[in-house]
C-alpha cells in the first residue's frame, strides 16, 4: 500500500485530489483496518453512492465514512482465545459479497448459509491474490518487465469462484457443438471508421440538442396519454413558461445546479422552443415536493404534469421518464450458445503483463465459447508505465503484439472474438461515439478471420440476437449526478433503467468531466430505435446482473480485478423467446 497507488486508484475513478491529508487519512484507514487500495476504494464508491455524496472524498465524508461503514465492517471480525489458540471468527467471503451487494439495493445475494468458521492465522493471512514468478510475456524490443514487481494472480481459493449468478445451473460451460454463429452489426447507426469529429459549431449543438429533446419529449407524451383514459381532455403545451391556474403538461430536459446557499441541489427543467427574440431556451425551476418518488439526472429528458400560477415555478404533480424503445424481434438460435465478456483494463496497474487476461484465454481455450466479446481499453491512457513512456515500440504495435498473443490461444478453434473500441485507449480516438479499432491484417494474418472489430457504442446482431455494448462507465457518471427520491429500491437497476427508458448509451448532459462527447455524432450514432435483449453497461461498480424491461443488464466489472461473466443463451425452439433464457455467471478467472 502506497499514496501513489492509492492516488492512482482515486485518479481511475475520475478524482483528482490535490489535498494530501486526503491521501494520509485513506492510507490511515487501509493500514488500520487491513484493507487495499481496491478493496478500499469499492467500499467508498459503494458508500458514495448509497448516500447520494461526491464522489470525491473529504476529511468530513471520510470521517463519516469511518464511524457508518468500516467500522461496522470491521466490527464483524471477532478474536477468540481457546486453549491457547487464536482463532479468528469470521464472516466468510460469501457473506461480504452479500454485505457489498445489499449496499446496491441490488435483490441479488449468495444462496449459501451464512456459518462462521474458526481460522488459524496462517490460514488467514492467505489473501485472494499470490505471487507468480515474473516472465517476460511480450519481445523486450516491445516491454520489459520490472523484475521488482512480482505478478499477483488469484488464489487457488478463489479461482474460478462465482460471485453472482442469474438463471439456471449450468453444470457443464465447455461447448459441445462446432456451431458457428453469424456476427454482424445490427440494423442500427454505428460510427464509420473515418468518422470527422470536434468540428461542431456551438450553434449546432444547441440545435442537435433541441431537436433530441423535442421528438423525444413528443413521444413520451404521446405515450403516456395512450397509457391514460379514452376520455381524457389533458391540454400538452410546448411552451414551459405556460401560465396557467389548471394542469397542463409539457417536457423538457433536465437541468441541476447547486444552491450555494443551502447546499441542496436545484432541479430546473429547459424547454426545446425558443421563444421569439430570444436566443436561449426557456428555463424553469420545478417545485417537486409533490411527488413521491423521482429520479433525475441533467439531460434527462422528461414529460411533466403540473401549473405555474407564478410564471418562475412549475409544481409538479407527475413525472413520466418511460420512453422505452420497442424490443429487437425474437432471436433465432437453433441451439445454444456460449459467450464470454470481459472488460479492460486487463493488467493491473503496476505491469503491463497482462497476466489477468492470458489467464482467461486459457481457460476460453480450454472450454472454447461460441463468441469472447472483449471490450476496452486494452491499453488505458492512464497506466502508469504508458504515462512513463516505458513501451519501446509505438501504442498501435503494442496492441498488434496483444492481439496476436490473443488470437495464438485460439489457433484450431472456433470461438469468435469481439473488440469493442474504447476511447480510453492510448492508441486510439480519444473520442465518444468511439470508431472501430484499426486492425492490422497484413501483420495479424488469416487468423484475423474470426475477429470482429465493433465501435463504441455498437449493437451486435448474433443470429437476432442483440446485445447492446459500450465501454464508457455510464453507470458511476449517472450515479454521482443522479438527484432522487426514492428510498430502498435498487439503485444499480435504476440507474441502468435511465438508459433504457431514454434510449440512448449516454444520457447525461454535460457529460462527466473528462469524457470528450461529439454532441453530433452522439446524437447520430449514441442512440437507440430497438432495445436490445442484452444490454453490457460495464462499470467500476459492483458487477450486477438483473432483467430490466424485457432486457438482461450485465456489468462485468473490470478483468484487471480477474473478473468476468459468462452467459449461456438457449435456443428458442419455435417457442416465444424469453429472457429467463438467459443464464448468467459473474466468477473469479
Amino acid at each position: 500500500m502506497s499514496k501513489e497507488s492509492l492516488n492512482l486508484c482515486f485518479y481511475n475513478l475520475g478524482c483528482d485530489i490535490s489535498d494530501k491529508s486526503i491521501i494520509d487519512k485513506c492510507v490511515q484507514f487501509c493500514h488500520v483496518y487491513n484493507i487495499d487500495e481496491e478493496k478500499f476504494l469499492e467500499l467508498w464508491v459503494a458508500y458514495t453512492i448509497t448516500h447520494s455524496l461526491d464522489i470525491n472524498p473529504t476529511i468530513n465524508n471520510l470521517i463519516q465514512f469511518e464511524d457508518e461503514e468500516l467500522k461496522k465492517n470491521n466490527e464483524c471480525v471477532v478474536t477468540q482465545t481457546i486453549s491457547n489458540i487464536h482463532t479468528l471468527d469470521i464472516q466468510p467471503k460469501e457473506d461480504i459479497i452479500n454485505n457489498v451487494l445489499e449496499l446496491y439495493n441490488t435483490g441479488e445475494c449468495s444462496t449459501s448459509k451464512q456459518i462462521k468458521r474458526a481460522r488459524s492465522p496462517s490460514a488467514e493471512l492467505e489473501n485472494d491474490t499470490k505471487l507468480r514468478a515474473i516472465e517476460q510475456i511480450f519481445p523486450s524490443s516491445i516491454y520489459t518487465s520490472n523484475l521488482n514487481v512480482p505478478i499477483r494472480s488469484p488464489s487457488n481459493t478463489v479461482k474460478a469462484k462465482i460471485l453472482l449468478y442469474f438463471g439456471p445451473n449450468i453444470q457443464n460451460w465447455k461447448t459441445q457443438n462446432d456451431y458457428e454463429v453469424s456476427i454482424v452489426q445490427a440494423d442500427n447507426p454505428h460510427i464509420p471508421k473515418d468518422a470527422v469529429y470536434m468540428y461542431e459549431m456551438l450553434f449546432k449543438q444547441g440545435v442537435f440538442l433541441s431537436s433530441r429533446c423535442k421528438s423525444f419529449g413528443e413521444r413520451l407524451c404521446y405515450t403516456w396519454n395512450e397509457m391514460g383514459p379514452s376520455n381524457s381532455n389533458m391540454r400538452y403545451v410546448r411552451n414551459i413558461m405556460c401560465i396557467s391556474q389548471t394542469a397542463f403538461r409539457t417536457w423538457g430536459r433536465i437541468f441541476i445546479m447547486d444552491d450555494t446557499s443551502t447546499g441542496s441541489k436545484i432541479v430546473m427543467l429547459e424547454g426545446s422552443k425558443t421563444n421569439v427574440g430570444e436566443k436561449n431556451a426557456p428555463i424553469i425551476r420545478l417545485d417537486l415536493s409533490g411527488v413521491k418518488h423521482y429520479s433525475l439526472f441533467p439531460g434527462q429528458i422528461i414529460a411533466v404534469e403540473g401549473f405555474n400560477t407564478t410564471g418562475d415555478t412549475l409544481i409538479v404533480k407527475q413525472l413520466f421518464v418511460k420512453g422505452y424503445a420497442q424490443l429487437f424481434d425474437e432471436p433465432k438460435l437453433s441451439v445454444d450458445i456460449k459467450i464470454y465478456v470481459a472488460v479492460g483494463p486487463f493488467t493491473p496497474s503496476d505491469n503491463l503483463n497482462y497476466q489477468p487476461l492470458w489467464d482467461l484465454m486459457n481457460r476460453v481455450a480450454e472450454e472454447e465459447p461460441n463468441i469472447l466479446i472483449l471490450i476496452g481499453p486494452f491499453i488505458e491512457y492512464t497506466h502508469p508505465e504508458i504515462k512513463n513512456c516505458t513501451l519501446k515500440e509505438t501504442y498501435q504495435d503494442f496492441f498488434d503484439a496483444i492481439l496476436m498473443k490473443i488470437l495464438q490461444y485460439l489457433q484450431g478453434k472456433s470461438t469468435r472474438i469481439v473488440l469493442v473500441s474504447s476511447n480510453r485507449d492510448a492508441h486510439h480516438d480519444s473520442i465518444f461515439p468511439t470508431p472501430e479499432f484499426i486492425i492490422n491484417t497484413n501483420k495479424i494474418g488469416s487468423n484475423s478471420a474470426n475477429l470482429y472489430s465493433m465501435p463504441d457504442p455498437c449493437i451486435i446482431n448474433v443470429d437476432n440476437l442483440h446485445i447492446g455494448i459500450t465501454s464508457v462507465d455510464i453507470l458511476r457518471h449517472l450515479g454521482q449526478q443522479e438527484v432522487s427520491n426514492t428510498p430502498g429500491m435498487d439503485r444499480l437497476g435504476r440507474l441502468a433503467d435511465h438508459i433504457l427508458s431514454q434510449t440512448t448509451f449516454y444520457p447525461l448532459y454535460p457529460p462527466f468531466s473528462g469524457l470528450n462527447l461529439d454532441t453530433t455524432l452522439w446524437t447520430k450514432y449514441a442512440c437507440f430505435e430497438r432495445q436490445p435483449h442484452i444490454l453490457i453497461l460495464p462499470s467500476d461498480v459492483k458487477h450486477y446482473c438483473k432483467l430490466l424491461n424485457e432486457s438482461l443488464v450485465l456489468n462485468p466489472e473490470r478483468l484487471r480485478k480477474y473478473i468476468y461473466a459468462k452467459l449461456y443463451i438457449r435456443s428458442v425452439n419455435n417457442k416465444k423467446w424469453d429472457p429467463n433464457n438467459i443464464s448468467c455467471e459473474i466468477a473469479k478467472v
